[in-house]
């Protein structure tokens, strides 16, 4: 864990401090002393890295900015008592297991985390550890090593000293700083004071300042995977260690020279018993995870003999339920072959009768046959004694070759089904024979295991049905109640995205780098939008029911129509490095042409002036060509749909922050020095304004032609110039 160490102090002129004094020395520099006429020369000083000036956002955003000695003497100055205290000092422990240049932007991120809260300004020094060369008694008395006994400072202790003013900053004339000189900030009120205004006390506000250096650099050390500091006092993290006592300045030279002081021994005495306490500690924990590692071999030993000892009982049973199965099947089998030998007998008659009644057909047909000759002769004889059928008796001569050919056919056909009922009659008999068999015994072994197989895969095949029919029917039912469950959080999240633990706060410069869990502005609008076309309010009354009522509104339709804030709702720190990587090519873009913009504005400004509104009518001239180039970017093919809103967004601020520059430019005439600048940017605005009204008429809203035509309305009166050079005025008709 890394060390946590953060302290404050009060600078005053009671205790015969100068705040120049005092960031001269931490700064290393040089600076001159106003109040006090002195000039306080710390440039030879070792062991400052890094200096730097931090202001409040909205005070850099006004174009304000100051050097150290400015600062501080104007600190000094706007206090007028003897005691008063002119600045107040924060020291903070960097962690040495950062780099440097992260060392510097942590300490330059908590200033403007604390500048920002406290509204003041910050001076942030940064110091390493002033390491000597080793002892030399024949080494000048004037170089830099250690005396005799002496010791180097812990070659770890890199720390920061940030310096605030005890006053907010206000702006005076022409941008300069100059500070309130009727109330000190919040954080140097007393604390009955502080109780009459609803504020914490100051060893709260103190507590509060440190959690939020620590809640800082984590944030750091995690994105390095190093030990994470902890705010907390050892008691409250459960530790059995004692805090060790402040040295002081006095304390530490002596011990670092070589002489022991009491506070050195009590501090000594103190590390022994916490090495020793952690040693001990290390100890029961190393016991302990041997233990508890046994414990879990053991359980898992015995998890292990139970599964084996399942198995072997249900093998067991399975091999019972099988054998009881093979009785059960072995003695329908027995049942059925005696059935069947039963009716054997009565199978054999039946043949028997079939064969006999074929050869009575055989017979038959043999006799017929024998007395065709007869039939022939008592035919003809018939044909010579009746001469009236003689006609008649032909054609049945004639027919009677065919009918002897069918007598012939059948007879063979007789034949034949005799023999194949001979055929049948000897395959039924063996048949019988072979059913009439002794059924297997279900003893047999092999026998056994393949009647035991084919159960065993009967019985996965209607097992793997039945779980394939669980999983389908709780699937089902699991899968809904997922997505009920989801559109319930969805819901919450929505409902309660402005909340100040959810959303970033407006008004505080608050930045989703340092609250990356939270939405942004984006985000929010994005979702105030969605909200607005559900129809929900703001009213946090009853989170609860309005929760289930959005859930039933969040269907698939919605959601399919809404995927930019469902993506914000199920994951807000995606969609965002989403949305940075997607609009990465847009920045990029619009920095080229904003560095190109300025470039000619300068240009521009050369020849009308330096006044703001020498500016503001060069940016004007320049509005249609920047715009023309932002909309030939959104008609570039590939062009993202993210970069191509930004893009048109970027449009309509263009044109807004343009008419709003005409009116202020017409306005600001009077404030130029002379005659000819006025008559200068009038023409200049004028050449401005037709191309700009002549292309972008359509775009322009209620809002932007009021502020041209305030503008143009100046030209309507006469312009006073505020150090005329040739004529006091100059109308325009």
């Amino acid at each position: 864990m890394t060390i946590v160490h953060i302290a404050t102090k009060a600078i005053s002129r009671k205790a015969g401090q100068s705040a120049v004094a005092c960031a001269a020395y931490r700064a290393g520099d040089i600076l001159d002393d106003a109040k006090y006429g002195k000039t306080h020369d710390y440039g030879k000083k070792s062991g400052v890295m890094s200096s730097d000036i931090v202001m409040p956002f909205a005070l850099k955003a006004l174009g304000v900015s100051v050097d150290r000695e400015t600062l501080w003497n104007t600190a000094e100055a706007a206090e007028s008592r003897s005691d008063s205290r002119v600045a107040r000092e924060w020291l903070i422990n960097l962690p040495h297991e950062l780099s440097e240049e992260d060392r510097h932007s942590l300490a330059i991120k908590f200033a403007q985390k604390l500048v920002d809260d406290m509204d003041v300004i910050a001076d942030v020094c940064i110091h390493r550890p002033v390491m000597k060369l080793p002892f030399d008694p024949e080494a000048k008395p004037s170089s830099k090593r250690l005396r005799e006994g002496e010791e180097n400072p812990d070659p770890r202790n890199f720390h920061a000293h940030i310096m605030v003013t005890t006053r907010a900053p206000l702006v005076g004339p022409n941008k300069t700083l100059a500070f309130d000189s009727n109330l000190k900030t919040p954080f140097e009120w007393s604390n009955k004071k502080r109780k009459a205004h609803d504020l914490p006390s100051s060893m709260q506000e103190i507590k509060r300042i440190r959690e939020m250096w620590v809640d800082t650099a984590n944030k750091v050390l995690a994105q390095y995977h190093l030990p994470l500091m902890d705010a907390r006092s050892y008691q409250d993290q459960g530790l059995d260690q004692q805090p060790t006592i402040k040295m002081g300045v006095e304390a530490t030279a002596m011990e670092r020279r070589g002489i022991t002081t009491e506070k050195g021994n009590t501090n000594r005495a103190i590390k022994a018993r916490n090495k020793m306490v952690a040693e001990n500690r290390i100890q029961q924990r190393t016991d302990h995870e041997r233990r508890a590692r046994r414990l879990r071999n053991g359980i898992a030993w015995a998890t292990k003999q139970n599964a084996r000892l399942s198995i072997l009982i249900g093998d067991a049973e399975q091999r019972v339920d099988s054998t009881k199965q093979s009785i059960e099947d072995t003695t329908s089998g027995i049942a059925w072959a005696t059935e069947r030998c039963e009716r054997t007998p009565n199978s054999i008659d039946t043949v028997n009768n079939r064969i006999k009644s074929a050869d009575d057909g055989i017979r038959w047909t043999t006799e017929q046959c024998e007395s065709l000759p007869k039939l022939i002769g008592d035919t003809e004889q018939r044909i010579t004694d009746t001469e009236p059928n003689l006609e008649w008796t032909a054609k049945r001569c004639e027919n009677l070759p065919k009918r002897a050919a069918y007598s012939e056919q059948w007879v063979t056909a007789n034949t034949k089904r005799a023999e194949d009922s001979e055929s049948i009659a000897q395959g039924i008999h063996q048949g019988i024979t072979e059913r009439a068999k002794p059924a297997p015994s279900p003893f047999d072994d092999s026998y056994r295991r393949a009647f035991l197989e084919q159960k065993r895969r009967i019985d996965r095949d209607l097992a793997k049905e039945n779980r394939e029919a669980d999983l389908r029917k709780h699937g089902d039912a699991s899968i809904s109640a997922t997505a009920r469950e989801a559109k319930q959080i969805l819901a919450h999240r929505l409902i309660t995205r402005s909340l100040e633990k959810n959303s970033l706060r407006k008004g505080y410069q608050d930045s989703s780098i340092d609250y990356p869990e939270k939405f942004d502005y984006r985000q929010i609008e994005v979702l105030d939008d969605f909200a607005k076309s559900l129809g929900i309010d703001n009213d946090k009354s009853n989170i609860r029911e309005k929760q289930n009522e959005v859930g039933e509104m969040l269907t698939f339709e919605v959601m399919t129509n809404n995927l930019s804030a469902i993506d914000i709702l199920l994951n807000r720190q995606k969609e965002r490095a989403r949305y940075e990587t997607n609009t990465a090519d847009f920045d990029e873009f619009i920095a080229r042409a904003d560095a190109s913009r300025d470039k000619t504005n300068k240009e521009l400004q050369r020849g009308l002036g330096r006044t703001d509104i020498s500016r503001m009518t060069s940016e004007i001239l320049t509005a249609v060509s920047y715009i023309e180039h932002i909309e030939n970017y959104i008609d570039k093919e590939g062009t993202a749909d993210d970069c191509k809103r930004l893009a048109e967004k970027r449009i309509k601020d263009t044109i807004t922050r343009t008419c709003t520059q005409f009116k202020l430019s017409y306005q600001g005439l009077k404030d130029l020095d002379s005659t000819e600048s006025v008559q200068k940017h009038v023409k200049a605005l004028q050449d401005g304004l037709e191309g700009f009204t002549t292309k972008y008429t359509e775009k322009l809203t209620e809002g932007d032609l009021n502020n041209i035509n305030d503008g143009l309305k100046v030209l309507d009166t006469n312009i006073v110039v505020s150090k005329p050079n040739h004529t006091p005025s100059f109308g325009f008709r």
